[in-house]
């Protein structure tokens, strides 16, 4: 069936705590302000606030919202989300098939990207993207085991790849 992603997910935009409030010394929560320390599928955290604004759950789909639009990753723990990042939380739970869902709708959402220099989507342009997921729970999981089954490999790939380049 179709939705709108609204219709399917919570969405909450970040919003960046001012910067007198950061810090690299692990005090305080996890902040992310964009995609600059992203993973293959879990972000890393170097910078963190005393002050939260817009919070993240463990599971969350993060998204980048601003230049580059539409990389995603998951929160493996609580987290501040800066206004470069926005969370997904799938009404069902389904955190796993929410992730490969955004992966395969990305390129319709970056056709909503405006800004000159730096590109952008907002709130209105994320909330109205149209998707097709099946309305079977159990289908939506097993997709995701099957994909995360295949990320799992490439991850471990890669990870060989890079120690023959050692």
């Amino acid at each position: 069936m179709k939705y709108k992603l609204s219709d399917i997910c919570d969405i909450t935009m970040g919003q960046s705590p001012k910067s007198q409030y950061y810090n690299n010394n692990g005090v305080g929560m996890p902040f992310l302000q964009g995609n600059r320390t992203f993973g293959f599928k879990y972000p890393t955290f170097d910078t963190y606030t005393t002050l939260t604004t817009k919070i993240a759950k463990p599971g969350d789909v993060i998204m980048s919202v601003r230049a580059p639009v539409g990389d995603l990753n998951i929160t493996p723990i609580e987290m501040c989300l800066g206004r470069g990042v926005c969370s997904l939380r799938m009404k069902n739970g389904n955190q796993e098939f929410l992730y490969y869902l955004m992966k395969y709708y990305i390129p319709q959402l970056i056709n909503k990207e405006s800004g000159t220099v730096f590109g952008s989507v907002n709130r209105n342009d994320i909330s109205g993207l149209e998707v097709e997921i099946p309305n079977d729970n159990q289908i939506q999981q097993k997709i995701a085991r099957y994909l995360t089954v295949i990320d799992q490999k490439i991850e471990l790939n890669n990870q060989i790849n890079n120690n023959l380049a050692y």
